[in-house]
């Protein structure tokens, strides 16, 4: 859910925002918290299909 809402947020600029020839670029942190929480949800598949 937090995963789908941020990358929505970086792909799809708010319409009453400036635009910009390349796109909002997203910051360093929130590539990193995407990046964790896909290791996450990885990590809890991987339990769960263990048993």
């Amino acid at each position: 859910m937090i995963l789908r809402h941020r990358l929505r947020n970086a792909l799809h600029p708010r319409p009453g925002a400036p635009e910009r020839g390349n796109g909002p670029r997203p910051q360093a942190s929130d590539i990193i918290l995407v990046m964790m929480e896909g290791l996450l949800v990885i990590a809890a598949i991987f339990k769960i299909l263990q048993g």
